[in-house]
């Protein structure tokens, strides 16, 4: 038997003013849109903000259904509409933020949410950095998505 050990690597931050400016923004429209979220459901309200290789910015925010699970998540909500109408650019980063959680520290995407991030980036041959904010708490900022999810489903894994 071989033990071995995967690496989370990640840089924590205690205040916005630590982080650049560009990233400060994109939490704020991530917290702005997550405050129009429909979630009467789950009351967790999630945002997302994207911004591409091109300067633009975009945010999405959850959206349930009572026929659970059609709803979407926040990050797929603002991926799923870049990437059908901005294929050709790059997302730099994308910033996630929930509401109501009671912990002190960021909620991380969920496993769907994580592949789908991945893929993007495997697919622009470029990381994306994701950035996980806590409002009133601390800021989580990963340089790659891959860090989110090191053993994510591949293509290679389709091939006979």
């Amino acid at each position: 038997m071989n033990k071995k050990n995967i690496l989370l690597e990640y840089s924590e931050y205690t205040a916005l003013q630590e982080l650049v400016e560009s990233d400060v923004q994109l939490i704020h429209k991530a917290i702005d849109i997550a405050k129009k979220s429909y979630s009467p459901y789950s009351k967790f309200p999630v945002g997302a903000a994207v911004l591409l290789d091109n300067g633009e910015v975009f945010a999405g925010n959850n959206q349930e259904n009572i026929a659970y699970p059609s709803g979407t998540c926040a990050e797929r909500t603002v991926l799923n509409y870049v990437h059908a109408n901005f294929p050709t650019h790059k997302i730099k980063v994308i910033a996630i933020t929930a509401l109501a959680s009671s912990s002190s520290i960021p909620v991380t995407p969920c496993g769907f949410c994580r592949q789908v991030i991945v893929e993007m980036e495997q697919n622009q041959a470029e990381p994306i950095k994701v950035i996980l904010h806590k409002i009133g708490g601390s800021t989580y900022v990963f340089e790659s998505a891959l860090s989110l999810l090191p053993l994510a489903f591949e293509e290679v894994y389709l091939k006979k």
